[in-house]
């Protein structure tokens, strides 16, 4: 039987929190887009923004007095208001696969010459929006950088070149438009994305959790039901063989059987809702009386006045559990051990100590391989606490499984 250690989580790699009982990890659906709750709204909101401050001016413009410059600035403004919708509006992360350059260049382009043409300070709000466009692709601050550059050293020279002075509100407006509608719209959708990233991590974190929790109710049953269905299983052999020859002893047998039956029972309820955590002390008054119904001689050592935390002494427990079902089991043995010892430690930083419970046989039979699902579990929690876990051959021959764990601030 190969002996097999399970160290300290610090030095292992932990194990996959995503899988389930049956080994496979809960599927959370990832998609490339992403929407936050109001998102369709806003985007009405600012479609309909940009055609009462673009298209109908410019309309307008056309319908007064079609000229060359307006007919110009209508075309204009209509291909500016389809690109800005179809690569930056109607898309929920526009700059998931990268920068549009190309693109970005062509917006900044039309809006410049539109507002060369539109000869007035009105058609400022369409550099604004270029800009503002340039501002949604937050893969880098690049984009948000040239829109805000480009759109605003655009309209501080055009104006320059028609009014030949310009006043110092004048220069900081033109400035700081494009400017603010750049970073402004950049700041929105870092936000936007960061929020539906955090949506999304708390939907794989509740699936993480329920695998975690089915693995847990796995665990427990698979220990829980182990040790009961072995001690039920040998109270009804010893019935039956009983039945013919001594009626009182097997109706004992049987009433023994039933209690058990149970008590496994509301085990498992409890289990399952969660509430229940073995106790080391029950733990080992079980494993007395599960080898004595099985004909095997049981010696369980144990300190005086021995008071462990609540998870350290749960995880004995399960030990207990264990490895006395292996032994009834699998070990084909005549007597068991239990000892479970402490050691006072002042090396440690935090001047602790560690306690240990080993479970041997003398028997000759196989034990469950390491691979098997109740040391496997047990060896979870172990490692959860930081322990160690060694199941192997004994010395003296037979099996042994011991389990060391640290106890922190103080004795045990």
């Amino acid at each position: 039987m190969p002996a097999f250690t399970v160290r300290n989580r610090a030095t292992e790699p932990a194990a996959d929190p995503g899988q389930g009982a049956g080994g496979t990890a809960p599927t959370v659906p990832i998609t490339d887009g992403w929407q936050l709750p109001g998102s369709r709204t806003r985007k009405v909101l600012l479609g309909a923004f940009i055609g009462y401050f673009l298209l109908v001016p410019a309309i307008t413009g056309l319908v007064q007095h079609a000229t060359p410059a307006t007919v110009f600035i209508t075309v204009g403004t209509v291909a500016f208001t389809g690109i800005v919708g179809w690569r930056v509006i109607l898309r929920d992360r526009p700059g998931l696969h990268g920068v549009p350059w190309a693109w970005l260049v062509v917006l900044v382009a039309l809006a410049v010459a539109v507002f060369v043409v539109g000869h007035g300070p009105g058609w400022l709000i369409i550099l604004a929006v270029a800009a503002a466009a340039c501002g949604r692709f937050t893969v880098t601050i690049r984009p948000a950088a040239f829109g805000a550059v480009t759109c605003g050293g655009a309209s501080l020279i055009v104006t320059a070149q028609r009014a030949r002075v310009v006043d110092a509100g004048s220069v900081a407006l033109l400035i700081i438009v494009p400017a603010m509608a750049a970073f402004l719209t950049y700041a929105s959708t870092k936000r936007n994305e960061t929020m539906a990233e955090l949506r999304q991590t708390r939907a794989e974190l509740a699936q993480v959790a329920v695998a975690g929790e089915r693995l847990r109710i796995a665990r427990d049953l698979h220990d829980l039901l182990g040790q009961s269905l072995s001690l039920i299983t040998l109270k009804a052999e010893l019935s039956r063989r009983m039945l013919d020859t001594d009626t009182t002893s097997a109706a004992r047998e049987m009433a023994e059987l039933e209690a058990v039956a149970r008590q496994s029972l509301s085990d498992v309820r409890e289990a399952v809702a969660g509430y229940r955590q073995p106790d080391l002390v029950a733990e080992l008054g079980a494993a007395r009386q599960l080898l004595t119904a099985a004909g095997l001689t049981c010696q369980i050592s144990t300190p005086a006045g021995l008071s462990l935390p609540g998870d350290v002494d749960t995880v004995l427990a399960w030990t207990v559990r264990e490895g006395i079902t292996n032994v009834v089991r699998h070990a084909r043995a005549t007597c068991a051990t239990i000892t479970v010892t402490t050691v006072t430690t002042f090396t440690t930083a935090d001047g602790g100590g560690r306690v240990t419970a080993e479970i041997t046989d003398n028997g000759t039979g196989p034990l469950a391989g390491p691979a098997g699902s109740g040391l496997a579990g047990l060896s979870e929690r172990v490692r959860q606490l930081g322990g160690n876990l060694m199941a192997g051959p004994a010395p003296a021959g037979g099996f042994r499984l011991q389990v060391t764990i640290p106890v922190r601030g103080g004795p045990p």
